[in-house]
């Protein structure tokens, strides 16, 4: 092994112990921080297709749509967001435009609307940001507090895609539907399982402190009061 190689190893050693670490302080921080990816990684997904003239027309309306939203800072402000997500719903930007609406919703905890928008969304997406958005649709109903229902949605997506590439994030979210819903045991199995199968990954970062028990706080040392001789 090179010194270059070696170098490199010992730093991505360095930056997984370093999330776990900030993991294991910040276990509340996993939902927001897993959408906020999803929402880059969507963006990823479809920007090629701008390259197309045909389809020039139905982003500019998509992305002034988003404009609106962000310029104005008011996020009640996604009615033109929803009529390019209906107009063109059956196009690549009317997919992603019923994403992001449903991502606006999502973070303004109308978890019914952005279910209905993130499943109008899945019903044209192709095969990778349909993976996409099935994450965002299990943070959503993470949020939403139906545990059982992130397991089963999860279980139905890796029985419909076991080759997926977004295979361990579902099955992330399927251990945390575990976990807050109860089943301590199998949620415990399952990040075993994710420590495993994709070690030195993010998932395994986030199921090592998943799997790490919290520090006991320690206890105050009594104070002893001495007694004087009368």
């Amino acid at each position: 092994m090179t010194n270059k190689q070696q170098t490199q190893e010992v730093q991505e050693n360095g930056i997984i112990d370093n999330l776990g670490k900030w993991l294991t302080a910040n276990k509340k921080t996993v939902i927001t921080a897993v959408i906020a990816v999803i929402a880059v990684a969507g963006i990823i997904a479809i920007v090629d297709n701008l390259r197309d003239r045909y389809y020039q027309k139905q982003w500019t309306e998509v992305f002034l749509a988003e404009m609106k939203i962000t310029a104005g800072g008011d996020p009640s402000a996604y009615a033109p967001l929803e009529e390019v997500a209906n107009k063109y719903k059956k196009k690549p930007a009317g997919v992603y435009a019923s994403f992001v609406l449903g991502t606006v919703l999502y973070q303004q905890g109308e978890f019914l609307k952005a279910e209905l928008a993130y499943k109008q969304a899945l019903e044209y997406a192709d095969e990778e940001f349909a993976a996409m958005i099935t994450n965002a649709l299990l943070a959503n109903t993470l949020e939403a507090g139906d545990f059982e229902r992130v397991v089963n949605l999860a279980d139905e997506f890796i029985s419909k895609n076991p080759t997926s590439f977004s295979i361990p994030q579902i099955k992330l979210y399927k251990a945390l539907g575990l976990e807050y819903g109860g089943k301590v045991e199998e949620a415990k199995e399952m990040y075993k399982s994710l420590e495993e199968d994709y070690p030195q990954t993010y998932y395994a970062a986030i199921a090592t402190a998943k799997l790490t028990p919290a520090p006991e706080p320690k206890k105050a040392a009594k104070k002893t009061t001495k007694k004087t001789k009368k």
